[in-house]
């Protein structure tokens, strides 16, 4: 049974479901995960977007190129997780419908390996271009 929310500036469709045992407690759970990826993808696009802000106003290319390099990562990083923790939020809900969970260990493992490679290859450029 789908219907409208009444009070809202957006028009959306919600999904009523009949609350048994812990169907609401559960869904507001996976809720709040989304919001937390989202947050930690909007982290690393900001942060992305102001390190390659700030390594424009440098005076030497090679500062400027390295920044917007790893500025760049950071922010197709946090538009990944931002697709990830929609695809992770529609799996879980249908799955809490369904009446089973699947621990997903796929997802974060893509996650941490691409904190890993960022790690690696800043460390990279930091270490080419020497601190100073």
């Amino acid at each position: 049974k789908k219907a409208m929310t009444k009070f809202s500036l957006v028009p959306q469709t919600v999904k009523v479901v009949k609350n048994e045992g812990s169907t609401a407690r559960d869904h507001l759970a996976n809720e709040r995960t989304l919001l937390a990826w989202v947050r930690t993808a909007v982290a690393l696009l900001a942060l992305g977007l102001a390190i390659a802000k700030f390594s424009q106003s440098d005076e030497s290319k090679t500062d400027r190129t390295s920044g917007g390099v790893v500025g760049s990562i950071l922010v197709i990083q946090g538009s990944i997780l931002i697709y990830y923790a929609q695809r992770r939020y529609e799996d879980v809900a249908k799955r809490l419908e369904a009446g089973d969970y699947s621990i997903n260990t796929g997802g974060l493992n893509m996650i941490l390996g691409m904190i890993v490679c960022t790690s690696i290859v800043s460390l990279g450029i930091i270490i080419a271009l020497g601190v100073d």
